[in-house]
């Protein structure tokens, strides 16, 4: 069988949602096709496997980007999910779903119902909350949400030192206020990792005799007829067929997949396409335009203690029975999810919103994880929310096949090194401030980086992604000539195609994207289901 009515291409953050909802019409054939495997590496499902992850090829696109030219040339790595569940197999599982001015703010662009009003209710319905239902939280949706079942004492600490530098303390970052310093909530369901494949796909859902799953099958392109999209080409083991689709093709590849995608497919700049030998089906040049990431920082402590996750023999002896804690109990240290804890604060006072945001690990972590030093500590990492930079996703050849090229364009905006100095700054002073002190003494980049100057030299040669790429198919009305869908995901000029996915946010959300990636495909969910009527 190689036609349905919907196919559906990514089955991450955003993909493994529509799978679902869609689905449970009966009368519709849903085709969801994911380049990666299933989700059955256990690193996925053990959340402290996190630390594992970076590394891992057979679940991580494993991209790299352009050299950037603000960060001394060089290229950085970009982990991306590719296994169901996509980048929510394989992220961090902070919970956050930015602020209502960042959703108002895309109303005020004309985009009609994106509004925190108009989404608060997708967000409430996906969310199955350990706390309970409020007036902003829910249960009985799909992704589970949960305190973290183990929290390491030296992630307490921080919360600590941040509170004695005048921070107040939050239990809730998606509360009435998102400032403050406290304990990420995270998509977890009994101390495992939660991914949308986990959530939204479960052996019930997979079961529905009209969702058809394929995995390790990479769409290199939409068939567009007549200015219809009427299927995808795909390879799988050396072969390349053909899929169909009578009603719609949804894109959920992410930010750097579905531009990727649709320039492959003769959608994009003509400029670009023919300069990659493509032939144009349809001139949208803001396609892989308006790439937007959050930068960053860390700082990160060695400490005589032993109490930080770690490598060392008293750690091995103390933490030899937690891989059986974890598997008898779902309980222990393997529950964790590492980046423990957060806290959102304003830059400067005059600042409208909190534009730093921290991710505290109680434990040393060097080059996205890949390599792990001995010894014990801490890093804290601090990402400026606002960017105004922006970068583009272009496509580039390497022996004769075509792949994405990644330019962030990182710091090319001048005001985009003030936030992170402000965060380096905050970090150390907090760094320094008992009870996180004890013991402690920085190790990187260390105190002989004092001034300005020193400090900002640190950072263009040290700074990374924190994993959120979006915007590269905004959302944006009919007079914006670089808006690639308008407010309900529709392609323009292309019929029957539309964008579901981190892409499509025409400005970047103030924290972690994975819950606002759910929310518009909750969204997005109904508007399909509203068309098809």
């Amino acid at each position: 069988m190689n036609i349905f009515d919907i196919i559906i291409v990514g089955a991450g953050s955003a993909g493994a949602v529509l799978a679902n909802r869609l689905s449970e019409n009966p009368e519709l054939s849903i085709c969801l096709i994911e380049a990666g495997g299933k989700d059955t590496n256990p690193a996925v499902h053990v959340p402290f496997g996190l630390a594992a992850l970076a590394d891992m090829k057979s679940v991580n696109w494993g991209f790299t980007t352009h050299s950037e030219g603000n960060l001394n040339d060089r290229e950085l790595f970009w982990p991306r999910g590719k296994t169901l569940g996509g980048s929510s197999s394989i992220n961090a599982m902070c919970y956050i779903r930015g602020v209502a001015q960042n959703y108002d703010a895309w109303a005020e662009l004309g985009l009609t119902g994106w509004s925190w009003d108009d989404v608060l209710p997708y967000f409430k319905k996906s969310e199955d909350n350990s706390r309970g239902s409020s007036e902003l939280h829910a249960i009985g949706g799909f992704q589970s949400v949960s305190d973290l079942k183990h929290v390491n004492p030296v992630t307490k600490d921080y919360v600590a030192s941040c509170v004695q530098n005048g921070l107040a303390e939050s239990i809730d970052f998606n509360g009435s206020s998102q400032e403050g310093v406290g304990i990420y909530q995270v998509t977890q369901r009994n101390g495992s990792r939660c991914s949308t494949a986990k959530g939204f796909l479960s052996n019930e859902i997979k079961a529905r005799p009209n969702l058809h799953i394929l995995t390790k099958f990479e769409v290199k392109r939409v068939i567009v007829e007549s200015g219809q999209a009427t299927g995808v080409e795909v390879s799988t083991s050396n072969t390349t067929q053909c899929i169909f689709a009578k009603k719609r093709v949804i894109l959920s590849a992410g930010a750097i997949g579905s531009p990727q995608i649709l320039m492959q497919s003769g959608i994009g700049n003509k400029a670009h396409l023919n300069a990659v030998d493509i032939d144009v089906k349809a001139h949208l040049p803001g396609v892989g335009q308006n790439l937007q990431d959050h930068l960053d920082g860390t700082i990160l402590f060695r400490t005589k203690q032993t109490r930080s996750y770690g490598l060392s023999l008293p750690s091995m002896f103390k933490n030899a029975l937690e891989p059986l804690n974890y598997m008898l109990n779902k309980k222990g240290m393997f529950t964790s999810n590492i980046a423990e804890g957060g806290a959102f604060f304003k830059s400067h006072p005059d600042a409208e919103l909190a534009d730093i945001q921290l991710h505290f690990l109680p434990g040393l972590l060097v080059d996205h994880g890949r390599s792990i030093p001995w010894g014990h500590g801490f890093t804290i990492h601090f990402c400026n929310l606002y960017p105004k930079s922006r970068g583009e996703i272009l496509l580039k050849k390497v022996d004769g096949q075509l792949h994405a090229d990644i330019r962030p364009n990182y710091l090319s905006h001048e005001d985009d090194i003030k936030p992170l100095l402000a965060g380096f700054k905050w970090c150390r002073k907090i760094s320094n401030t008992l009870p996180l002190s004890n013991s402690a003494t920085e190790w990187k980049p260390g105190n002989e980086v004092k001034t300005d100057e020193q400090i900002i030299r640190y950072l263009r040669d040290n700074v990374e992604s924190v994993y959120h790429p979006v915007g590269t198919c905004k959302m944006g009305r009919d007079d914006d000539e670089f808006a690639v869908v308008n407010a309900s995901l529709n392609v323009r000029g292309i019929s029957n195609l539309m964008v579901v996915d981190a892409s499509v946010m025409p400005s970047i959300i103030g924290g972690n994207t994975n819950a606002p990636t759910i929310m518009i495909a909750e969204k997005a969910s109904d508007m399909i289901k509203q068309a098809l009527k």
